[in-house]
Protein backbone atom coordinates (compact mmCIF):
# COMPACT_ATOMS: atom_id res chain seq x y z
CA UNK A 1 0.00 0.00 0.00
CA UNK A 2 1.28 3.54 -1.16
CA UNK A 3 2.14 5.07 2.42
CA UNK A 4 1.65 9.04 3.01
CA UNK A 5 1.09 11.29 6.09
CA UNK A 6 -2.14 10.42 7.85
CA UNK A 7 -4.93 12.94 8.23
CA UNK A 8 -7.78 10.94 11.18
CA UNK A 9 -10.86 12.35 9.24
CA UNK A 10 -13.05 10.99 12.56
CA UNK A 11 -11.07 13.02 14.77
CA UNK A 12 -12.64 16.29 14.34
CA UNK A 13 -9.40 17.99 13.68
CA UNK A 14 -10.53 18.79 10.48
CA UNK A 15 -14.14 19.79 11.21
CA UNK A 16 -15.57 22.62 12.80
CA UNK A 17 -17.72 20.66 15.73
CA UNK A 18 -21.30 22.32 16.04
CA UNK A 19 -23.20 19.79 17.59
CA UNK A 20 -23.30 17.19 20.69
CA UNK A 21 -20.02 14.42 20.90
CA UNK A 22 -23.14 12.11 20.04
CA UNK A 23 -24.73 13.95 17.28
CA UNK A 24 -21.28 15.18 15.85
CA UNK A 25 -20.27 11.08 15.41
CA UNK A 26 -23.74 10.26 14.21
CA UNK A 27 -24.00 8.68 11.09
CA UNK A 28 -27.68 7.79 9.77
CA UNK A 29 -28.74 4.52 8.18
CA UNK A 30 -31.42 4.03 5.76
CA UNK A 31 -33.58 0.74 5.28
CA UNK A 32 -36.15 -0.27 3.35
CA UNK A 33 -37.56 2.30 1.04
CA UNK A 34 -39.52 2.18 -1.99
CA UNK A 35 -42.61 4.14 -0.69
CA UNK A 36 -43.34 7.81 -0.90
CA UNK A 37 -41.80 7.98 -4.38
CA UNK A 38 -38.37 7.58 -3.13
CA UNK A 39 -35.66 6.39 -5.46
CA UNK A 40 -34.50 2.94 -4.28
CA UNK A 41 -34.97 -0.61 -5.60
CA UNK A 42 -36.03 -2.22 -1.68
CA UNK A 43 -40.10 -2.15 -0.36
CA UNK A 44 -39.00 -2.92 3.41
CA UNK A 45 -39.75 -0.12 5.42
CA UNK A 46 -38.24 -1.22 9.11
CA UNK A 47 -36.11 1.24 11.00
CA UNK A 48 -33.31 -0.58 12.47
CA UNK A 49 -31.02 0.09 15.76
CA UNK A 50 -29.49 3.74 15.21
CA UNK A 51 -25.51 3.38 15.37
CA UNK A 52 -25.74 6.15 17.56
CA UNK A 53 -27.65 5.52 21.17
CA UNK A 54 -30.75 8.16 21.12
CA UNK A 55 -30.14 8.52 17.30
CA UNK A 56 -33.03 8.96 15.04
CA UNK A 57 -32.32 7.11 11.58
CA UNK A 58 -34.64 7.42 8.45
CA UNK A 59 -35.21 5.30 5.07
CA UNK A 60 -35.33 7.00 1.87
CA UNK A 61 -38.84 6.59 1.49
CA UNK A 62 -39.35 8.27 5.23
CA UNK A 63 -36.66 10.69 5.07
CA UNK A 64 -36.73 13.83 7.32
CA UNK A 65 -38.54 17.11 5.72
CA UNK A 66 -35.53 19.43 6.29
CA UNK A 67 -31.54 17.89 5.54
CA UNK A 68 -29.84 18.88 8.51
CA UNK A 69 -31.47 15.95 10.55
CA UNK A 70 -29.66 13.54 8.85
CA UNK A 71 -26.83 15.43 10.35
CA UNK A 72 -24.38 15.19 7.88
CA UNK A 73 -24.04 19.07 7.48
CA UNK A 74 -24.91 22.51 8.94
CA UNK A 75 -24.89 25.88 7.70
CA UNK A 76 -25.68 28.82 9.93
CA UNK A 77 -26.74 30.79 6.61
CA UNK A 78 -22.50 32.38 6.60
CA UNK A 79 -20.76 28.78 6.38
CA UNK A 80 -21.65 24.89 5.07
CA UNK A 81 -19.86 22.96 7.28
CA UNK A 82 -19.20 18.88 7.95
CA UNK A 83 -19.92 17.21 10.65
CA UNK A 84 -17.00 15.53 12.29
CA UNK A 85 -16.47 12.68 10.35
CA UNK A 86 -17.73 13.55 7.89
CA UNK A 87 -14.78 13.42 4.05
CA UNK A 88 -15.42 16.07 1.68
CA UNK A 89 -13.87 14.80 -1.10
CA UNK A 90 -13.46 15.70 -5.43
CA UNK A 91 -13.14 14.05 -8.63
CA UNK A 92 -10.51 14.32 -11.29
CA UNK A 93 -13.59 14.16 -14.04
CA UNK A 94 -16.61 15.68 -12.98
CA UNK A 95 -20.31 15.11 -14.49
CA UNK A 96 -20.85 18.28 -15.87
CA UNK A 97 -23.79 19.83 -14.66
CA UNK A 98 -24.93 23.36 -16.34
CA UNK A 99 -21.73 24.82 -14.77
CA UNK A 100 -23.28 24.25 -11.36
CA UNK A 101 -19.81 23.45 -8.42
CA UNK A 102 -20.36 20.43 -6.21
CA UNK A 103 -19.68 19.47 -2.90
CA UNK A 104 -19.04 16.07 -2.10
CA UNK A 105 -19.33 14.54 1.08
CA UNK A 106 -19.24 10.35 2.07
CA UNK A 107 -18.98 9.15 5.60
CA UNK A 108 -19.76 5.45 7.08
CA UNK A 109 -20.73 4.12 10.71
CA UNK A 110 -18.35 4.24 13.25
CA UNK A 111 -16.16 0.55 12.74
CA UNK A 112 -17.50 -0.22 9.01
CA UNK A 113 -15.07 0.31 5.93
CA UNK A 114 -15.70 0.86 2.33
CA UNK A 115 -14.10 -1.89 0.48
CA UNK A 116 -11.61 -0.57 -2.22
CA UNK A 117 -11.86 -1.96 -5.63
CA UNK A 118 -9.95 -1.17 -8.85
CA UNK A 119 -12.69 -1.29 -10.80
CA UNK A 120 -16.08 -0.03 -10.53
CA UNK A 121 -17.84 1.83 -7.68
CA UNK A 122 -16.43 0.98 -4.43
CA UNK A 123 -18.56 -1.00 -2.10
CA UNK A 124 -20.08 0.97 0.51
CA UNK A 125 -21.33 -0.51 3.61
CA UNK A 126 -24.39 -0.68 5.27
CA UNK A 127 -25.25 2.78 6.13
CA UNK A 128 -22.62 4.69 4.44
CA UNK A 129 -24.08 8.36 3.03
CA UNK A 130 -22.87 9.71 -0.15
CA UNK A 131 -23.94 13.52 -0.85
CA UNK A 132 -23.39 16.23 -3.18
CA UNK A 133 -24.03 19.63 -2.86
CA UNK A 134 -24.67 21.83 -6.14
CA UNK A 135 -24.17 25.32 -5.71
CA UNK A 136 -22.74 28.24 -8.12
CA UNK A 137 -20.49 31.78 -6.91
CA UNK A 138 -22.97 34.52 -6.87
CA UNK A 139 -23.17 37.27 -9.66
CA UNK A 140 -26.30 39.72 -10.47
CA UNK A 141 -28.72 38.95 -13.05
CA UNK A 142 -29.57 41.22 -15.42
CA UNK A 143 -32.95 39.26 -16.03
CA UNK A 144 -35.72 39.78 -13.42
CA UNK A 145 -36.69 37.10 -11.35
CA UNK A 146 -33.01 34.84 -11.91
CA UNK A 147 -30.27 33.80 -9.93
CA UNK A 148 -27.41 35.44 -10.91
CA UNK A 149 -24.46 32.95 -11.14
CA UNK A 150 -20.70 33.51 -12.54
CA UNK A 151 -19.69 30.85 -15.30
CA UNK A 152 -16.63 29.69 -13.86
CA UNK A 153 -14.21 26.89 -13.59
CA UNK A 154 -15.18 24.96 -10.46
CA UNK A 155 -12.52 24.56 -8.11
CA UNK A 156 -12.78 21.94 -4.75
CA UNK A 157 -14.54 23.66 -2.17
CA UNK A 158 -12.10 22.43 0.49
CA UNK A 159 -14.10 21.71 4.23
CA UNK A 160 -16.27 24.23 4.04
CA UNK A 161 -18.62 26.40 1.64
CA UNK A 162 -18.79 30.12 2.13
CA UNK A 163 -22.36 31.25 1.33
CA UNK A 164 -20.82 34.92 1.49
CA UNK A 165 -19.95 34.08 -2.17
CA UNK A 166 -21.74 30.92 -2.91
CA UNK A 167 -25.45 29.97 -3.41
CA UNK A 168 -26.02 26.57 -2.57
CA UNK A 169 -28.99 25.16 -4.79
CA UNK A 170 -29.71 21.79 -3.84
CA UNK A 171 -28.32 18.66 -2.07
CA UNK A 172 -28.42 15.15 -3.52
CA UNK A 173 -27.96 12.21 -0.68
CA UNK A 174 -27.19 8.19 -1.46
CA UNK A 175 -27.80 5.75 1.48
CA UNK A 176 -26.66 2.24 1.56
CA UNK A 177 -29.44 0.38 3.05
CA UNK A 178 -29.54 -2.92 4.89
CA UNK A 179 -31.00 -4.33 2.07
CA UNK A 180 -27.55 -4.35 0.16
CA UNK A 181 -29.65 -1.73 -2.12
CA UNK A 182 -29.25 2.68 -2.40
CA UNK A 183 -31.52 4.37 -1.52
CA UNK A 184 -31.40 8.14 -2.77
CA UNK A 185 -33.47 11.51 -2.02
CA UNK A 186 -32.95 14.94 -2.95
CA UNK A 187 -33.01 18.62 -0.73
CA UNK A 188 -33.20 21.68 -2.32
CA UNK A 189 -31.79 24.73 0.01
CA UNK A 190 -34.13 27.37 1.45
CA UNK A 191 -33.80 31.03 0.67
CA UNK A 192 -31.69 31.58 4.23
CA UNK A 193 -29.81 29.17 3.35
CA UNK A 194 -29.77 27.70 6.82
CA UNK A 195 -31.53 24.46 5.62
CA UNK A 196 -32.84 22.79 2.78
CA UNK A 197 -36.04 21.22 2.37
CA UNK A 198 -36.69 17.13 1.03
CA UNK A 199 -38.42 17.68 -2.47
CA UNK A 200 -39.43 14.93 -4.54
CA UNK A 201 -41.42 16.07 -7.44
CA UNK A 202 -38.14 18.40 -8.83
CA UNK A 203 -38.08 21.56 -9.03
CA UNK A 204 -37.58 24.25 -12.03
CA UNK A 205 -34.82 27.02 -10.86
CA UNK A 206 -34.35 30.47 -13.30
CA UNK A 207 -30.42 30.87 -13.35
CA UNK A 208 -28.71 33.14 -15.13
CA UNK A 209 -24.84 32.34 -15.75
CA UNK A 210 -22.39 35.50 -16.14
CA UNK A 211 -18.91 34.89 -17.47
CA UNK A 212 -16.00 37.07 -16.62
CA UNK A 213 -16.52 38.78 -20.07
CA UNK A 214 -20.02 39.75 -19.54
CA UNK A 215 -21.73 36.97 -21.35
CA UNK A 216 -25.34 36.16 -19.95
CA UNK A 217 -26.58 33.04 -20.48
CA UNK A 218 -30.32 32.91 -18.75
CA UNK A 219 -31.61 29.18 -18.54
CA UNK A 220 -33.58 26.78 -16.38
CA UNK A 221 -31.98 24.27 -14.31
CA UNK A 222 -33.93 21.39 -12.94
CA UNK A 223 -33.65 19.83 -10.00
CA UNK A 224 -34.33 15.92 -10.92
CA UNK A 225 -37.29 13.76 -9.52
CA UNK A 226 -36.93 10.73 -7.26
CA UNK A 227 -37.25 8.99 -10.51
CA UNK A 228 -35.37 10.93 -12.37
CA UNK A 229 -32.34 9.70 -10.68
CA UNK A 230 -32.70 6.73 -11.42
CA UNK A 231 -31.80 7.49 -14.96
CA UNK A 232 -28.42 7.89 -14.60
CA UNK A 233 -27.47 5.61 -11.29
CA UNK A 234 -29.66 2.59 -12.47
CA UNK A 235 -26.74 1.33 -14.58
CA UNK A 236 -28.02 -2.40 -15.57
CA UNK A 237 -31.27 -1.94 -16.10
CA UNK A 238 -31.82 -5.86 -16.13
CA UNK A 239 -30.59 -6.18 -12.52
CA UNK A 240 -32.02 -2.54 -11.74
CA UNK A 241 -28.67 -1.69 -10.15
CA UNK A 242 -28.68 1.56 -8.46
CA UNK A 243 -25.23 2.46 -7.53
CA UNK A 244 -22.98 5.88 -7.10
CA UNK A 245 -20.88 6.35 -10.48
CA UNK A 246 -18.45 9.36 -8.97
CA UNK A 247 -16.88 7.32 -6.02
CA UNK A 248 -14.47 5.35 -8.26
CA UNK A 249 -10.72 4.51 -7.34
CA UNK A 250 -9.87 5.95 -10.76
CA UNK A 251 -11.76 9.24 -10.48
CA UNK A 252 -10.89 9.47 -6.25
CA UNK A 253 -7.03 8.77 -7.14
CA UNK A 254 -6.13 12.32 -6.38
CA UNK A 255 -5.39 14.87 -3.91
CA UNK A 256 -7.42 16.90 -2.11
CA UNK A 257 -6.16 19.94 0.26
CA UNK A 258 -7.39 20.50 3.81
CA UNK A 259 -6.14 22.68 6.23
CA UNK A 260 -3.38 20.22 7.19
CA UNK A 261 -2.34 20.29 3.35
CA UNK A 262 -3.23 18.23 0.39
CA UNK A 263 -3.17 14.68 0.51
CA UNK A 264 -4.20 11.70 -1.71
CA UNK A 265 -7.34 10.58 -1.36
CA UNK A 266 -7.50 6.98 -1.07
CA UNK A 267 -4.58 7.32 1.34
CA UNK A 268 -6.29 9.13 3.07
CA UNK A 269 -9.55 6.68 3.86
CA UNK A 270 -6.92 4.02 4.35
CA UNK A 271 -5.01 5.57 6.87
CA UNK A 272 -8.30 7.25 8.61
CA UNK A 273 -9.54 3.58 8.56
CA UNK A 274 -12.54 3.86 6.85
CA UNK A 275 -11.19 2.05 3.45
CA UNK A 276 -9.29 -1.66 3.22
CA UNK A 277 -5.91 -1.48 2.44
CA UNK A 278 -5.11 -1.29 -1.22
CA UNK A 279 -2.19 -2.30 -3.58
CA UNK A 280 -0.66 0.45 -5.37
CA UNK A 281 -0.43 1.59 -7.86
CA UNK A 282 -4.28 2.58 -8.20
CA UNK A 283 -5.70 2.91 -11.34
CA UNK A 284 -6.45 7.16 -11.89
CA UNK A 285 -8.87 8.29 -14.79
CA UNK A 286 -7.30 11.46 -16.60
CA UNK A 287 -8.16 15.03 -15.41
CA UNK A 288 -10.90 15.86 -18.29
CA UNK A 289 -8.93 19.38 -18.37
CA UNK A 290 -5.25 19.04 -18.24
CA UNK A 291 -4.08 19.60 -21.38
CA UNK A 292 -0.58 17.91 -20.27
CA UNK A 293 -2.55 15.39 -20.94
CA UNK A 294 -2.91 13.50 -24.27
CA UNK A 295 -6.68 14.45 -25.73
CA UNK A 296 -7.84 10.98 -26.49
CA UNK A 297 -7.33 10.50 -22.67
CA UNK A 298 -9.14 12.85 -21.67
CA UNK A 299 -12.08 12.92 -23.94
CA UNK A 300 -12.78 9.44 -22.76
CA UNK A 301 -12.23 10.27 -19.40
CA UNK A 302 -15.18 12.80 -20.42
CA UNK A 303 -17.52 10.70 -22.31
CA UNK A 304 -17.48 7.41 -19.37
CA UNK A 305 -18.64 10.19 -16.59
CA UNK A 306 -20.90 11.96 -18.66
CA UNK A 307 -22.38 9.33 -20.66
CA UNK A 308 -21.36 5.69 -19.74
CA UNK A 309 -23.81 4.79 -17.02
CA UNK A 310 -26.22 4.43 -19.61
CA UNK A 311 -23.73 3.84 -22.56
CA UNK A 312 -22.47 0.54 -21.45
CA UNK A 313 -23.37 -3.31 -22.17
CA UNK A 314 -25.86 -3.64 -19.76
CA UNK A 315 -27.24 0.04 -19.46
CA UNK A 316 -30.42 1.93 -20.68
CA UNK A 317 -28.15 2.54 -24.01
CA UNK A 318 -26.72 -0.61 -24.63
CA UNK A 319 -28.72 -1.74 -27.17
CA UNK A 320 -27.41 0.93 -29.35
CA UNK A 321 -23.99 -0.79 -29.43
CA UNK A 322 -22.25 2.54 -28.35
CA UNK A 323 -20.05 2.03 -24.96
CA UNK A 324 -18.47 4.38 -24.13
CA UNK A 325 -16.80 3.17 -20.58
CA UNK A 326 -12.92 3.71 -20.10
CA UNK A 327 -13.11 -0.32 -20.22
CA UNK A 328 -13.93 -0.56 -24.15
CA UNK A 329 -11.01 -1.02 -26.53
CA UNK A 330 -12.72 -2.06 -29.82
CA UNK A 331 -13.12 0.74 -31.69
CA UNK A 332 -16.84 0.50 -33.43
CA UNK A 333 -18.23 -0.10 -29.69
CA UNK A 334 -16.58 3.79 -29.15
CA UNK A 335 -18.67 4.93 -32.44
CA UNK A 336 -16.00 4.60 -34.91
CA UNK A 337 -17.44 3.94 -38.27
CA UNK A 338 -20.68 2.55 -35.98
CA UNK A 339 -23.99 3.83 -37.91
CA UNK A 340 -25.85 5.49 -35.91
CA UNK A 341 -28.76 4.67 -33.53
CA UNK A 342 -31.56 6.43 -31.58
CA UNK A 343 -31.88 10.35 -31.27
CA UNK A 344 -33.94 10.49 -34.62
CA UNK A 345 -30.80 9.81 -35.91
CA UNK A 346 -32.72 9.26 -40.03
CA UNK A 347 -33.51 12.99 -39.66
CA UNK A 348 -30.23 13.75 -40.12
CA UNK A 349 -28.31 11.83 -43.03
CA UNK A 350 -25.51 13.82 -42.37
CA UNK A 351 -24.43 12.27 -39.45
CA UNK A 352 -24.70 8.48 -40.44
CA UNK A 353 -21.77 7.32 -37.96
CA UNK A 354 -21.21 7.56 -34.36
CA UNK A 355 -17.76 8.80 -35.16
CA UNK A 356 -16.62 9.79 -38.54
CA UNK A 357 -12.63 9.48 -37.72
CA UNK A 358 -11.19 13.30 -38.32
CA UNK A 359 -14.20 14.94 -38.97
CA UNK A 360 -16.31 15.85 -35.82
CA UNK A 361 -19.06 17.97 -37.83
CA UNK A 362 -20.39 14.89 -39.41
CA UNK A 363 -19.77 12.87 -36.24
CA UNK A 364 -23.35 12.13 -34.80
CA UNK A 365 -21.51 11.65 -31.42
CA UNK A 366 -20.27 15.13 -31.36
CA UNK A 367 -23.66 16.33 -32.89
CA UNK A 368 -25.65 14.94 -29.63
CA UNK A 369 -23.71 16.50 -27.02
CA UNK A 370 -23.06 19.65 -28.66
CA UNK A 371 -26.84 19.93 -28.82
CA UNK A 372 -28.41 21.16 -25.37
CA UNK A 373 -32.25 20.77 -24.86
CA UNK A 374 -33.51 24.62 -25.29
CA UNK A 375 -31.85 24.50 -28.53
CA UNK A 376 -31.53 21.56 -29.67
CA UNK A 377 -34.18 19.77 -32.18
CA UNK A 378 -35.61 17.35 -31.70
CA UNK A 379 -35.17 17.57 -28.29
CA UNK A 380 -34.87 13.66 -28.17
CA UNK A 381 -31.33 14.39 -29.65
CA UNK A 382 -29.19 16.38 -26.87
CA UNK A 383 -27.35 13.92 -24.85
CA UNK A 384 -27.43 13.36 -21.73
CA UNK A 385 -31.00 13.49 -21.22
CA UNK A 386 -30.76 15.29 -17.60
CA UNK A 387 -28.30 18.36 -16.62
CA UNK A 388 -27.89 19.89 -19.66
CA UNK A 389 -29.50 22.67 -20.46
CA UNK A 390 -26.63 24.81 -21.51
CA UNK A 391 -23.55 24.85 -24.16
CA UNK A 392 -20.69 23.23 -22.72
CA UNK A 393 -18.20 25.09 -24.63
CA UNK A 394 -14.81 23.76 -23.27
CA UNK A 395 -16.11 19.39 -22.71
CA UNK A 396 -17.45 19.96 -26.06
CA UNK A 397 -14.53 21.20 -27.71
CA UNK A 398 -12.29 18.43 -25.75
CA UNK A 399 -14.56 15.44 -27.68
CA UNK A 400 -14.78 17.45 -31.26
CA UNK A 401 -10.55 17.75 -30.61
CA UNK A 402 -10.61 14.13 -29.69
CA UNK A 403 -12.17 13.00 -33.08
CA UNK A 404 -10.41 15.36 -35.04
CA UNK A 405 -7.37 14.12 -34.51
CA UNK A 406 -8.02 10.57 -35.63
CA UNK A 407 -6.42 9.40 -38.63
CA UNK A 408 -9.16 9.71 -41.49
CA UNK A 409 -10.48 6.15 -42.33
CA UNK A 410 -13.01 5.31 -44.92
CA UNK A 411 -15.99 3.80 -43.58
CA UNK A 412 -17.83 0.77 -45.26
Amino acid sequence: MRKNHCVNWTSGTLFRATASAAAAALILVACGGGGGGAATSTTDATVVSPVVPGATQFTAATAPAKLSTWNQMFSDGQTLTLRTGVMPYSLNTPLFSDYSHKFRTLSVPAGAQITYTAQGPLQFPVGAVVSKTFFYPKATANTAGYLGARQIASVDAGETVDLSINQLIETRLMVMEPSGAWGAVTYVWDADQRDATLLRTGKEISIELVTDQGVRTPFTYAVPTDSQCLTCHKTNVSTGRFEPIGPQANNMNRSYTLATGPMNQLDAMVAAGIMTPYTAPAPRMAVWNDTATPVADRARAYLDVNCSSCHNSAGRSGNTGLWLGLQETLPTRLGVCKPSVGGQQHLLARNFYDITPGNADVSFLYYRISNYRPASSPQTVAMPELGRHVYHAEGNELVRSWINAMAPAGCP
